[in-house]
Order: structure tokens, then sequence, then C-alpha cells
């Protein structure tokens, strides 16, 4: 199914959930995020996108649309710190653990002047590339001169220099894109009766005033014991509430039964047990409880 047909596709099956559970008279399909209301031709204008599990730059699939607001505007700034994210760990591994590839833009300070450089890491090795077309010649010529010092003296063990990754991202922004996978990740599983639930009302202001702390204690760190990157869980235990995990990462979203705000009741407690059944992960817009049977 190519992008146009699978982007009518998850119209047509949004605009019937939607129009099924809340008895809406036109056919048109709810945004998940802002709750906006589209027809379809908002598909041919571009105003309905396919949304990605993850970001489509780290080969995420599709599994909803939303409007572009929501997806390039908003999104783009918190998918983008989910990006740079990933490739800071990425780095860390190829440099610290010597687990895969990586290169990456960085800067490089050293006998007191600063250059760009591109530092590519294989298999635990390391090599430190000096792009001439992005760095100023009089420092390359400054710091070539004091490098030549060093050697000329014999001072080059241990001479002490430093490296920062160009790329660079903001930890609160990146949790709220956690967030967000976590709501469409229950949005394509669960559909509309679980989404447009009021106990949703807060996160779904979170993801949309990003900059703003609407709820805390939403994330908390991956069990290790949990090898799969990504699981979807219903928990019972302390309370009822859904589990999202992402990677290192794992996000709380409320659940039907459970309490009216569970971010409060998390802050209160100060250790935590989990317990729960494991859902099957999500591969396309499926909303079960709109048409059938959550098993």
């Amino acid at each position: 199914m190519n992008k146009i047909e699978l982007k009518k596709n998850f119209f047509e099956k949004g605009a019937k959930a939607f129009r099924k559970i809340t008895g809406y008279g036109d056919y048109c399909y709810c945004c998940p995020i802002c709750k906006g209301l589209f027809p379809f031709q908002a598909i041919k204008t571009g105003v309905l996108t396919m949304e990605h599990v993850h970001s489509e730059k780290l080969g995420g699939k599709p599994i909803a649309l939303t409007c572009k607001q929501c997806n390039s505007t908003t999104g783009y700034t918190i998918d983008a710190a989910i990006v740079n994210r990933d490739k800071l760990n990425k780095s860390v591994e190829a440099l610290v653990r010597k687990n895969g590839s990586y290169e990456g833009n960085y800067s490089l300070k050293m006998g007191g002047e600063t250059i760009n450089v591109n530092l590519e890491v294989h298999n635990g090795n390391v090599t430190i590339n000096v792009p001439k077309k992005i760095n100023n010649p009089v420092k390359l010529s400054l710091l070539k001169d004091y490098i030549l010092r060093l050697r000329e003296e014999g001072r080059c063990e241990g001479e002490e220099f430093k490296l920062t990754p160009k790329t660079t991202y903001r930890l609160c922004l990146s949790k709220i894109g956690d967030l967000k996978t976590a709501f469409l990740v229950c949005f394509s599983f669960f559909g509309y009766n679980y989404i447009l639930n009021n106990r949703l009302s807060k996160v779904r202001k979170q993801i949309i005033k990003y900059d703003d702390t609407i709820i805390d204690w939403y994330c908390i760190p991956s069990d290790e014991k949990i090898k799969d990157k990504h699981a979807l869980y219903l928990l019972n235990n302390p309370v009822s509430s859904i589990a999202v995990k992402i990677d290192k990462v794992t996000i709380l979203l409320p659940w039907f039964d459970g309490p009216e705000d569970i971010y409060n009741f998390f802050a209160t407690k100060n250790s935590i047990t989990f317990s729960g059944n494991r859902l099957p992960w999500p591969v396309t817009l499926e909303m079960r409880l709109d048409f059938f049977k959550c098993t």
C-alpha cells in the first residue's frame, strides 16, 4: 500500500471510529492531539499528515494521522530533540562502550584554539578529520604549529584536548517527545475511546504546550530486564494505568478506572513496584476499543 492509499485508509478508519463513538454527523477525522476535525479533503491539501513512531528520521513506522500543526509545527521541535538525543546516545555507545559505529560533527579545543572536526568511530577505532571548508585557515595554521612544537619538545603524550558535540538537545523536550510517542501508540492501539477520555486532557495539553510544565512524573527509567526496545503494558499495580516502554525510558499514562490524576499519585510515592499484562505493540492504526474488544 502506497503512502496516499495508507492515508486514505487511516482517514476512513478514524472517521468511522469517531462517528461511532461520538455520534457526530459529519464524516471527518479527529486529530488525536488537538482534537481538531478535518474532512477528507484535508488529505489532499496536506492538512492531515502521516505520523510516525518513532520519528520518520529514525526509521519510525506510520501509525496514525495528525494535523499538520501538531505533526510539523509542534511535532518538529520535540521530534528534533528525540533525533538529536538518539545521535548522542549512539556516540556514547560507540566511544565509551565501543559498540557500533558513529559519525558526527564536533568542536575540538586544543592549545587555546577551537576548530571544527568530523569524528568517526568504527569498532572502537576513532578517526578525527579536519574539513578545511568549515574552518578558519588561520586557526588551523596556529593549531598545526602548536602540535609541531609539542612533537619537537616531546610533549605530545598526555596533552589535553576537549571534544564537544555540535549536536545538542533539551532534555525536557525529548521527554515530551517520548510522551507524544506513547500517546500516539495508545491512540493507534486503543483508538478514540481511550484518548478522548478526560484523564488524558493534561497529557494532550502538555504535548501542545511543550515549553510549559503541565504534568510531571510521567517518565521513569525502563526496567533493564525487559530486553525489547518497545513494549506496551496495561498495569494493575499499584494502580490501573498504561506503561509504554520506549527504549531506555517508560512513559506512564492514565487508564479508565485509575486515579483521576495518576501523576499526583505517583509523585507521593518513594518506591513503586509495577505489575500488569503485556499488550501487542501496534504496527498500524488498529483502534481496538473502537471496533472490537481488546485481548
